[in-house]
């Protein structure tokens, strides 16, 4: 079996050597000036490429962000307020000043006078002190169990703070790296459209050809029925021919125009086509005139790991890596660093109490600061059950259902490989067997051709035989085009169609 794929490629490769112009090799990754224009102009254009290109920026923008969480965080506030309230609360018993109420007992008792001659003196003169007042007017302040009175005023504040953090407990890291991973799947993802793309405008360029040439195939076709006619006419006027030969060429004839016709509408369609993919106008592909020549695939060393999908899945496996070992660092300490300056002030305040003593304060000016406070901090969340285990354990799942997908991924990559190889080498058989074909032919219409003249076969034969050449060199244009969309998905199916490898 592998003996016979060998043949066959070798005999592919020497054909499609001879029937290359100049000797040149069309490979998939070899386009033209004029087709790597149209690719880069569809690439450029495609929103799902766009949009993937937008992911990877949005993914590394949040990347940017994590990262930045180990810069110092300077914060400055300021406040000015005004307030007024009224205090209104009772007050249970003072302690602490029972000795003030046994001084004023001792003092008062008989014997005080003996003992204390020089006090004893000084407490009448207090008494009669408190007489006068009371004669006055005076009433010596005395305290009560209530609280009240009025206070209002102004207040100023400013404040500037400064955090940074020290320590993670390796969160932000592997945050950080769990991003990158999805930037690089998200910009693999992007290849993967501009493949695509890639593949969609080769394909309809390859179409262009195969219709461009079939019309060629076709004109030429109509000019040999042209001259076909011309002998009918001739042949009927010295009675060699019928009305029915020419009949039939007629009919031959309009089954060309309407075959042409029928191009020409796919023609139109797949200008439209190249329009939307590349942004250029119609018209203008009415110009172009590409030929379809056979490709040849070189397979070299090229695997399924250089598809965009396997590095897609590849880097979303490691950052779900990545965010199971942040969450398995949920319960180590976070340290900060923190520093703060602060400054406050009072001004045109007033204070009046009613009780538990009558006073009345005008404040004018009250300064606080400026307060310099500066140090380390900590958290340290030694049991969390729903934040910490829950959320690991979901990590941990995520990660095989990433690695699960991989895994299928790669088995049906690897199956797709083989199939677009299997493909390559039939397509290649089937070129040969149209290149045959198509010889062969030929040479049937030559010998039909020299029969008819000599009156050996009729009409109906020779445009059987002419009708035959027609359908073996369109067939013939087919599997060459078959045969390059073989090629296209070999190079699909390693990741090799890209923009970097066209040439």
């Amino acid at each position: 079996m592998k003996n016979m794929k060998t043949r066959i490629r070798t005999i592919a490769l020497l054909l499609i050597f001879t029937s290359l112009n100049q000797g040149v090799i069309a490979q998939v990754v070899d386009v033209s000036p004029e087709l790597k224009e149209l690719i880069l102009l569809s690439v450029s254009r495609d929103h799902k490429t766009a949009e993937k290109n937008i992911d990877t920026e949005i993914a590394l923008t949040q990347r940017n962000s994590v990262r930045l969480t180990y810069l110092p965080k300077l914060e400055v506030g300021g406040k000015y307020l005004y307030a007024t309230t009224s205090l209104d609360s009772k007050i249970g018993d003072v302690t602490g000043l029972e000795s003030l109420s046994k001084l004023q007992e001792f003092m008062n008792n008989p014997a005080f006078p003996a003992l204390f001659p020089e006090l004893a003196g000084l407490s009448g003169e207090l008494i009669s002190l408190q007489k006068l007042l009371i004669q006055q007017g005076i009433a010596v302040p005395t305290l009560s169990n209530d609280f009240a009175g009025d206070f209002s005023g102004s207040y100023y504040g400013l404040d500037a703070s400064a955090r940074m953090v020290l320590f993670s407990g390796g969160q932000i890291p592997n945050l950080s790296g769990a991003l990158r991973e999805k930037a690089e799947a998200q910009q693999a993802l992007a290849e993967k459209c501009s493949s695509d793309v890639i593949a969609e405008v080769i394909t309809c360029y390859d179409q262009l050809a195969v219709l461009n040439q079939s019309e060629k195939v076709l004109d030429e076709s109509a000019l040999r029925l042209d001259a076909e006619k011309k002998f009918a006419f001739s042949a009927l006027t010295n009675g060699f021919a019928t009305g029915f030969d020419t009949l039939k060429i007629a009919v031959a004839r309009e089954y060309l125009n309407a075959r042409i016709a029928e191009y020409q509408s796919k023609k139109t369609l797949l200008h439209h086509k190249l329009s939307q993919l590349t942004g250029k106008s119609p018209a203008e592909f009415e110009m172009l005139s590409p030929e379809l020549k056979p490709a040849v695939y070189m397979s070299g060393n090229a695997a399924i790991d250089h598809r965009a999908e396997m590095r897609a899945l590849s880097a979303g496996v490691q950052a779900q890596r990545y965010l199971l070992k942040a969450e398995k660092s949920h319960y180590l300490p976070k340290i900060q660093a923190m520093a703060s300056l602060r400054y406050d002030r009072i001004a045109g305040a007033d204070a009046t109490f009613d009780a538990p003593l009558a006073l009345g304060m005008d404040i004018h000016n009250m300064t606080f600061g400026p307060t310099f406070l500066a140090g380390v901090g900590f958290k340290w969340e030694l049991f969390d059950r729903s934040g910490g285990t829950g959320k690991e354990k979901l990590a941990r799942l995520e990660l095989k259902k990433a690695e699960n997908s991989l895994e299928e991924a790669r088995e049906l990559l690897q199956l797709n490989q083989v199939k677009a190889d299997a493909s390559y080498d039939a397509s290649n058989a089937q070129l040969i067997w149209k290149k045959n074909q198509k010889t062969a032919a030929i040479k049937a219409l030559e010998l039909a051709r020299k029969s008819y003249n000599e009156g050996m076969i009729s009409i109906t034969e020779l445009l059987a035989a002419e009708t035959e050449v027609q359908n073996a060199e369109l067939e013939y244009l087919q599997a060459i085009f078959n045969q390059r969309q073989a090629t296209l998905e070999c190079y699909k199916a390693t990741g090799s169609l890209t923009l970097n490898n066209l040439k």
